[in-house]
């Protein structure tokens, strides 16, 4: 299996094939992670932030930025795929004229530091004004 099949779903899976596919997702996910470790350790040694035995708190201080990095990456990530999912109008919520929608990167702070998302954005002509569309406006 290459790395295609393993991001893509199928038509219409079974329970058991979503199974089998989370758990291949999973491993592949472990694999990408501890290659991840490893090329971060290599990159400390060889760009000198770690020199000789470091003191432990710079390990776990490397260690939780990298999570934090890996965490604004998932975010961005997941806001995409929900962005990409969602209908192409939505009602305005004060004149309740139907509007098209476009997609807009914002930059937010989180918990784990600064990132920019992705999120829909109408504008109405009559009102003349921008709206973040609710779910309900978008049907859902």
């Amino acid at each position: 299996m290459d790395d295609w099949e393993a991001v893509w779903p199928q038509e219409n899976p079974s329970a058991e094939a979503n199974s089998q596919r989370a758990n291949r997702l999973k491993v592949r996910l472990d694999r990408l992670l501890r290659e991840a470790a490893e090329v971060a350790v290599e990159l400390s040694r060889t760009d000198g932030t770690i020199k000789g035995v470091p003191h432990y708190s710079v390990i776990e201080g490397q260690a939780h930025e990298l999570g934090k990095q890996f965490s604004r990456e998932v975010q961005q990530r997941q806001m995409s795929e929900v962005v990409a999912s969602q209908a192409l109008t939505a009602k305005c919520p004060a004149c309740a004229t139907r509007c098209k929608l476009e997609s807009r990167k914002r930059k937010v702070r989180s918990v784990d530091g600064d990132t920019e998302l992705q999120e829909l954005v109408g504008y109405c002509p009559c009102c003349r004004r921008d709206f973040f569309p609710s779910p309900r406006s978008l049907g859902l």
